[in-house]
């Protein structure tokens, strides 16, 4: 049950935090987007019992300005913002109904193995007198989001079987559970199954925390076709140094279909087929005069036989 509804947990606790930032600022849930945005990026990592636990980062940002991101309110710092995180975490709930008749009602929360701290631009563990840079902060993510790729549900470790077991047992009883018409909250369990009952993505992260999915998948597409160029022509190419003109926007969004063509060759291989083909089309060729000419005559003939 932890792990289908897991992501649901995820977006009460940021609902929560929201509501905790816009009181800590003193102002209306509905009006915090006026004075300050809350943005994060999470990765999702299995344990070796098989369960799912977050990592995130957790920024807050000021208002959005027609040239990004306005100053943080002043107001939360860094330490107050982990005090937020670690109440909204310990306060949120989420009520989830059971599988069947006798399957009671849950109500699924955080555990207590929560930690939040703040994570300071001029203080590093590799090197505390140099800053964070943002690809440190990229590779935090990285290193949750593909240190446990083999901890997933495809192995043979005695929790993961087990959990695959309940998980098989919790679908069943809930198909039997309901009209064949209806839809239930457990209709698709069954299909996660190997991933121990998680359905969420491995990594998510809000709107603006960082470039969109959508630029990163228009400059791949840009990327590749400078790559194609480049090998056409043999000219070098520094993808580096066109980096800005790779991730700029789009007015129109458009489709670049990249095809390479050359001249293979007509005419048959060898002499030996080009005799076969054009033998083939000649007796293919007597072969349709003789059925027109056949066809032309059939008639007289039954007529001259009927005659008689």
């Amino acid at each position: 049950m932890w792990q289908w509804w897991s992501t649901e947990l995820w977006k009460r606790f940021t609902i929560r935090l929201r509501r905790l930032v816009a009181q800590s600022l003193g102002v209306p849930e509905n009006r915090l987007g006026e004075v300050a945005t809350v943005q994060y990026a999470k990765v999702a990592e299995y344990q070796l019992r098989g369960l799912v636990h977050f990592h995130a980062l957790i920024r807050l940002d000021g208002p959005k300005t027609p040239d990004g991101f306005a100053p943080a309110p002043a107001a939360i710092d860094a330490a107050t913002m982990a005090r937020l995180v670690r109440q909204a975490a310990a306060t949120v709930r989420l009520t989830v109904p059971g599988v069947d008749a006798d399957d009671p009602d849950r109500a699924l929360a955080f555990g207590q193995q929560l930690d939040a701290r703040p994570v300071r631009i001029s203080r590093r563990t590799d090197d505390p007198d140099r800053a964070l840079t943002p690809e440190q902060v990229a590779g935090y993510l990285a290193k949750y989001a593909t240190k446990s790729a083999t901890d997933s549900g495809n192995t043979d470790d005695p929790h993961h079987a087990r959990i695959r077991a309940v998980s098989r047992s919790l679908h069943s009883r809930a198909q039997a559970a309901k009209q064949p018409s209806e839809e239930g909250p457990y209709d698709l369990l069954g299909k996660w199954v190997h991933m121990l009952g998680f359905r969420g993505h491995f990594a998510t992260k809000s709107r603006r925390y960082s470039i969109t999915l959508r630029a990163l998948r228009r400059a791949r597409r840009r990327a590749q076709a400078l790559i194609a160029g480049s090998r056409a022509t043999g000219r070098p190419l520094d993808l580096a140094a066109l980096e800005t003109d790779l991730l700029a926007d789009d007015e129109d969004e458009t489709t670049l279909v990249i095809g390479e063509w050359t001249y293979a060759g007509s005419g048959w291989p060898t002499e030996a087929q080009r005799v076969l083909a054009n033998a083939a089309a000649a007796r293919a060729r007597e072969y349709d005069q003789w059925k027109a000419e056949h066809k032309a005559a059939r008639p007289t003939r039954e007529k001259g036989q009927g005659d008689g």
